[in-house]
Order: structure tokens, then C-alpha cells, then sequence
């Protein structure tokens, strides 16, 4: 049982520098400040200390305290980045989730950028998916929303 979310905007500014933005580690606490109960990452890191790369290991502290182990699985510069939660989602989210992943899409058009971010979440039984269609999908896709906002205020006022 499958629930998916998706958020989109356009950022005007190049690709290329929008795609290295969206993927600094520096960068996911200042846009994805969550939204209700999903947390707002406080901060984000690799574990071989090196810039995001396609097979990397991304730790991400929330504000609910939990520590998010996600293996990049693609990360293809300017153009697409997916990302696989491993590890370390608290309750009531390790109760609903058998799996997460996350793929952000670019598009260069006109003089800016397009981003589309994808979320799909695996539900553990039909009781987790009535519960975060109900609970947690609304919230977790207005905290897509507001982290692209973030994102392009970011991108747009480094100008």
C-alpha cells in the first residue's frame, strides 16, 4: 500500500546552482523547517564527511529528536537526486512506514528552474495507511510545499 506526495516550484534561478543548493547539507535545515507533527530537520550530514555523492550515507537530525539514516541512490548533477530512508524514524511514523524514499526532479525552463519532489511512503498494514492518509499526508505535503518556498527565497535572494 503505497501513499505518494508531491510538491513543485519554480526558482528563478540556473539549474545548476539550484540542484547544488537543493542538495547541500547545509541547506536542509534552513528550508525544511517541517509543518504540525512533521519534524523540521535541524541538521543534515554525511557520514564519510564528503559532499553528496550517488551512493552516500545522509544523517538527519529532526527536531522530534529522531536520527534519519538515507542512502542517496541516484544523484545525477543537474537533473535528478533520489534518496531511500534506512533507518531511525520514532513513533508514531515507525508504527505507519515500511519504507520511504524522496526523488527530486529538475528542469531547466526559461532563465529558472522547475523542482518537482516526489515522496512515496510503503505503509506497514491497511490500518497505517487509513491513519496517514487521515493524519500525516496533508501535513508532510504542506511541509513539501513550505520547504520549496524556502528553497526558492534561498536560491532567488542569494542573487
Amino acid at each position: 500500500m503505497l501513499i505518494q506526495t508531491s510538491a513543485q516550484t519554480t526558482i528563478n534561478a540556473p539549474i545548476e546552482r539550484v540542484f547544488d543548493g537543493s542538495i547541500d547539507c547545509q541547506n536542509l535545515p534552513r528550508c525544511f523547517t517541517g509543518y504540525q507533527a512533521i519534524p523540521a530537520i535541524l541538521s543534515a550530514t554525511t557520514t564519510d564527511g564528503l559532499s553528496l555523492h550517488e551512493g552516500s550515507t545522509r544523517i538527519v537530525q529532526n527536531s522530534d529528536g529522531s536520527k534519519i539514516t538515507e542512502r542517496i541512490i541516484s544523484l545525477q548533477r543537474p537533473t535528478l537526486q533520489t534518496y531511500k530512508l534506512l533507518d531511525g524514524l520514532k513513533p508514531p511514523f515507525s508504527w505507519l512506514l515500511r519504507s520511504a524514499s524522496g526523488k527530486w526532479s529538475y528542469q531547466a525552463i526559461d532563465s529558472g528552474t522547475q523542482i518537482t519532489w516526489q515522496f512515496e511512503f510503503e505503509m506497514r498494514h491497511l490500518l497505517a495507511y487509513v491513519v496517514f492518509l487521515a493524519m500525516v499526508k496533508h501535513p508532510f505535503q504542506t511541509a513539501q510545499n513550505i520547504c520549496l518556498a524556502n528553497l526558492k527565497r534561498t536560491m532567488e535572494d542569494s542573487d
